[in-house]
């Protein structure tokens, strides 16, 4: 909006040096800066109309392509504006059970739904779950054993101090015997 604010204000200084140019190049002229100004406005009242908008998103975010999409980690310093999709397959047959759309950004809280849809999709009592370290969740992974599902992923390592050279939680062991 305000590189808007000083395009008008160049434009407008413009106009004002048009009429020193012979009539005919600054009418021309003239006319070509007010069309100028005039799209600049309209570009001015839809930011301010998104601007409304995003007041009221709770997420703070707004797709103008797709107002369902979010911006979703990349492991890039930028994000992409998507869908996370969710899918189940069955290992044996190698084929989608189930699958879910969501705009969240992180599969964190993403394995129980999803591994129950499984489960009940395929009408199975028992499943096994085979996810990456990016869905482990102490509460998701209660949720599937309470479900009658067997979370398989491992924890990720979320501590920079072993990538410092610093000593991590894992070079320490509890003694129990000590009481400490």
């Amino acid at each position: 909006m305000q590189e808007i604010d000083h395009c008008i204000e160049r434009y407008l200084s413009a106009l004002e040096t048009a009429d020193r140019q012979p009539a005919e190049i600054a009418e021309a002229r003239a006319l070509r800066i007010q069309q100028m100004i005039a799209t600049l406005k309209k570009s001015m009242e839809r930011l301010k109309q998104i601007q409304a908008q995003l007041a009221q998103e709770p997420s703070v975010q707004i797709s103008l392509i797709d107002l369902d999409a979010r911006i979703m980690a990349t492991g890039a310093s930028r994000g992409l504006v998507g869908y996370n999709v969710q899918t189940a397959v069955d290992i044996r047959y190698q084929l989608i059970v189930t699958l879910e759309v969501t705009n969240s950004g992180s599969d964190r809280r993403q394995l129980a739904k999803i591994a129950k849809q499984a489960k009940d999709a395929m009408q199975v009592s028992h499943l096994e779950a085979i996810a990456d370290r990016g869905y482990y969740h102490g509460e998701e992974a209660w949720a599937c054993v309470d479900a009658g599902i067997v979370p398989l992923f491992s924890k990720p390592m979320t501590s920079p101090a072993k990538a410092e050279g610093r000593f991590d939680k894992e070079d320490f062991l509890f003694d129990s015997a000590a009481g400490e």
